[in-house]
């Protein structure tokens, strides 16, 4: 059997099926870990195989493929779920609701205009700009969920919603020349915790470049307000993960909007420590010139919220 390299430089684009028949599992499991067991997941493994085939022109380093293959499955995946639930919200949303969603989604599939909404939503306030990523962006649709994620009650998600549209529509409506700065950010720090945040498990190269990219007075708030501060605490946590046997095992979804994250996670234990870690966890990373601050942990199976800030 050809190596990856060989098929990756052979001019006989032919060479190309050896790797869908390599990899192809790997591509289908990423694909029902993030849409479950339903056709958006094999709609969004075709697209990716596509996607892979008509742009492996600009792979270099043919070593690199799988990582480069999870990326785009996990996009196309995203794709669909976004696809799928602009339908059910527009048939359950308030009218006002679905005006900002369609707004969104339209901004998101028209390339011209992708860099002004990604500058509108950087201009957001923290707290806004995090209820409006959870609302239109992620899974996490509903007041309850959002309210879940982000601490704060039900009433105040509403309110930070209604404030929230009034501020896009206008910023929206505005002229101005946005740039590309705000999106390519978006970009670099999406790719950076997609392989850092899994990668660190498994590479000490990749978790020293995690750990020092978090703040050494790292502030981490609880659930019961209980506050404390040290990049130390989660640095010994992780150890603690590690020596018994779990990890973080994939990053399901990634959103950056300037300095706030949002990622959907899933952790895998060891058979002696079955419990370990929750199996999904979502996190909001907030950043200050660069460095790691604010971390906040919502452990969805177990109704558990943490703060790391």
């Amino acid at each position: 059997m050809k190596t990856i390299k060989q098929s990756f430089q052979s001019e006989n684009r032919a060479n190309f099926n050896e790797l869908f028949y390599r990899y192809n599992a790997h591509a289908r499991a990423i694909a029902l870990k993030i849409c479950g067991n339903t056709a958006a997941a094999e709609d969004a493994v075709q697209d990716a195989w596509i996607a892979a085939y008509t742009n492996i022109h600009q792979l270099r380093d043919s070593e690199a493929f799988l990582p480069w293959l999870k990326r785009i499955v996990m996009n196309s995946c995203y794709q669909a779920l976004r696809h799928d639930r602009r339908i059910l919200l527009t048939e359950s949303l308030p009218v006002s609701d679905k005006l900002i969603q369609e707004s969104i989604e339209s901004k998101f599939e028209q390339v011209a205009e992708r860099d002004k909404l990604y500058t509108v939503l950087s201009s957001l306030p923290v707290h806004l700009r995090q209820t409006v990523m959870l609302r239109y962006l992620s899974e996490y649709t509903s007041y309850c969920d959002i309210a879940a994620i982000t601490g704060v009650p039900v009433g105040t998600v509403r309110s930070r919603l209604n404030d929230s549209k009034k501020k896009l529509a206008n910023l929206l409506n505005q002229q101005f020349d946005p740039g590309s700065d705000e999106f390519n950010s978006s970009m670099y720090w999406n790719e950076y915790y997609q392989e850092v945040c899994p990668g660190g498990y498994r590479h000490p190269n990749l978790l020293t470049d995690f750990f020092n990219h978090i703040s050494d007075d790292l502030n981490i708030v609880f659930t019961s307000g209980k506050q404390v501060v040290g990049k130390n605490i989660f640095v010994e946590s992780v150890w603690d993960d590690m020596k018994h046997g779990s990890r973080l095992a994939t990053v399901e979804s990634c959103i950056t909007s300037g300095d706030l994250t949002l990622l959907k996670v899933s952790f895998e234990n060891s058979p002696e420590h079955p419990s370990h870690c929750p199996p999904n966890s979502y996190l909001t990373f907030l950043r200050n010139k660069g460095k790691l601050t604010r971390m906040r942990l919502y452990h969805a199976a177990r109704g558990i919220i943490s703060d790391f800030s």
